[in-house]
């Protein structure tokens, strides 16, 4: 994983435990969204901070089809996002 995946991935970590109260013990780079019971609404929400955050345009979708934080990651910064 590369220095700057790796800094996107833990950024996305860092929301899902600080913001979205996910428990900590449970979250990691390969952890499914969808196990940690983040639904489409919380998808929306995490796409919308993560604009906000990295400065490029993030949709729902793309997190929902990523899967988990490590794909996420990967998909953001094939996007552009520089950390």
């Amino acid at each position: 994983m590369s220095e700057n995946i790796s800094r996107v991935a833990d950024i996305i970590l860092d929301m899902m435990v600080n913001k979205y109260e996910a428990p900590p013990a449970d979250v990691s780079a390969d952890s499914e969204f969808e196990s940690l019971g983040f639904d489409s609404l919380v998808l929306v929400e995490m796409a919308v901070d993560l604009s906000r955050e990295l400065g490029i345009d993030v949709e729902d979708d793309e997190l929902n089809q990523a899967g988990s934080p490590s794909k996420a990651a990967e998909m953001l910064v094939s996007k552009g996002a520089l950390v």
